[in-house]
């Protein structure tokens, strides 16, 4: 690195101020919920001067941070559609940095090509292309870009298995600096918080030391960080996931890159399989603290238990068995109202069932006699609301379209997958009555309505477009891998909307869909 790139330099913890204070901006403005066009103006403004500085100091990761706050700016303020965000980057900051034609700009259209999605990475690629063509190329210093090298992790975790956070110092040039990864682990895990510190030592002593009472901590290999970090960063940010603070999908895009550095595999994990959870029914029907519930209903207890320890299986890795007080409500208020048409019987048999599994539970984890009087005394507080949450409209839609899929021993992970299949055939809709989405009759309504009104392609009537669209859906509802799923997804993939994919499928002539189509 030339001496005159390393005088522009200055901390990044000055950049993580800036980024706090536009972070702070942005946030007001959200919270307004009535900013006008002049004030957002004002607020890109300052977050461009920011980037621009940032840019301009030659450090990497005030750089990287800066550009990262930029290209969150529109998710912050209330744009969470992703071909929204794309379009703001692409004008706002692809083709300002083109537009610049200088080595600034040019170190920008690098950064984006290390921090932004496919999309971007791609446009971001032909503007320093064509910027290069020009004979304008970007400084030394973003050669460094991304470069950071891994050093040690630590885990902190809350002995019930309900979230945890990942910490991972990084070498960057002559500094180091950390991330860590807050971790929901209730339902599929997801990154509910992000932060990049400057201070790597104190990150560690923060997250090693001063533990509560249910919380623990370990030292990681780089390899286990990786693993617990990849899929939740890939779930944050979504618009089914929980929506993250200004600061978090600030620091998303870096987080990312910087897992992306960690070191993939070569640590043996342990599988647990559905005999494994098979097994721990088995030994909780048997166990005491089973015996008066058994009594009771052998029959329903059995159902609850395989329905609480099959949920396990939707993380690999995870025992089975496991649960937290968040989970439990996750299970009960989400899961099993979304998923699982209960009898009588079930219902009326679930406190004392569940009640039983979640002794069962702590005693087979060894929690000790407070952690169980956490989990238990969770239980009243869940249950008093299931009752509502089973009954919602919205869950007796949702539960058709786990039909004939849903058994207790379902595979957690296969089932939603499924269930996240059909929901792409046929999406719930916003408003709606009584709906049983396991009744053909329902889903042809839905397909009437959602396609009767559209143009049909040539040579064919609107009435057999519309049949047309309803074999093609019904095609995609079914469990086995067709060739039109196969083609859907690869539509998808090419950037094709759901609502277009259907329509492509329809107007396809029969010989060249899956067989259950050419009827």
């Amino acid at each position: 690195m030339s001496k005159k790139n390393k005088a522009r330099r200055r901390p990044a913890s000055q950049a993580m101020t800036s980024q706090a204070r536009a972070g702070q901006a942005r946030a007001a403005a959200g919270q307004e919920g009535e900013t006008s066009r002049s004030e957002a103006d004002a607020i890109v403004q300052q977050v461009l001067t920011s980037l621009w500085e940032g840019v301009a100091s030659g450090d990497p990761l005030r750089a990287e941070l800066e550009t990262a706050t930029c290209m969150a700016f529109s998710y912050v303020l209330g744009q969470r559609d992703p071909a929204d965000i794309e379009s703001f980057i692409d004008t706002v900051l692809v083709r300002g940095a083109l537009r610049r034609r200088n080595p600034d700009g040019a170190a920008l259209l690098r950064l984006l090509m290390t921090l932004g999605t496919a999309q971007t990475r791609r446009a971001a690629s032909r503007a320093l292309a064509e910027l290069t063509g020009q004979g304008i190329y970007p400084p030394e210093w973003v050669t460094e870009i991304g470069k950071a090298a891994p050093s040690q992790a630590w885990r902190r975790y809350d002995v019930f298995g309900d979230d945890e956070a990942i910490a991972v110092t990084f070498s960057y040039g002559e500094a180091e600096h950390g991330i860590v990864v807050q971790v929901d682990l209730a339902g599929i895990p997801v990154a509910t918080a992000i932060g990049v510190s400057s201070d790597a030592a104190k990150l560690i002593e923060a997250i090693s030391g001063n533990n509560e009472e249910f919380d623990r901590s370990e030292q990681i290999s780089l390899t286990e960080a990786g693993a617990r970090t990849l899929r939740p960063l890939d779930q944050a940010g979504r618009e089914d996931s929980p929506r993250l603070s200004p600061s978090s999908i600030a620091y998303l895009p870096v987080a990312r890159s910087r897992v992306r550095r960690l070191p993939d595999g070569g640590e043996p994990q342990t599988v647990y399989t559905a005999a494994d959870r098979a097994a721990a029914v088995e030994e909780f029907v048997t166990s005491p603290q089973a015996a008066e519930a058994v009594a009771a209903d052998e029959e329903s207890t059995r159902f609850w238990a395989e329905v609480l320890t099959g949920y396990s299986g939707r993380i690999p890795g995870e025992p089975p068995g496991q649960v937290g007080p968040r989970k439990l409500a996750h299970i009960l208020l989400g899961h099993v109202p979304n998923t699982f048409v209960l009898s009588p019987a079930q219902r009326g048999h679930l406190e004392p069932a569940v009640t039983a599994w979640v002794r069962w539970s702590a005693d087979r984890r060894e929690l000790g006699e407070a952690g169980t009087a956490v989990l238990v005394e969770q239980v009243p507080r869940v249950l008093s609301r299931f009752g509502e949450a089973y009954d919602d409209p919205d869950a007796t839609a949702m539960r058709g379209y786990a039909s004939g899929l849903a058994t207790s021993a379902a595979e957690v992970s296969w089932l939603s997958e499924m269930v996240g299949r059909r929901m792409f055939a046929l999406p719930l809709p916003d408003e709606h009555g009584p709906l049983d989405l396991a009744d053909p009759a329902d889903r042809r309504r839905l397909v009437q309505e959602e396609f009767g009104e559209c143009t049909p392609p040539p040579g064919m009537t609107s009435e057999e477009f519309v049949e047309a669209a309803h074999r093609v859906i019904e095609e995609l509802w079914q469990d086995e891998d067709n060739s039109t799923y196969q083609e859907a997804n690869r539509l998808f993939a090419d950037g094709l909307a759901r609502h277009d994919v259907i329509h492509r499928l329809a107007g396809t002539p029969a010989p060249t869909m899956g067989s259950s189509i050419i009827r």
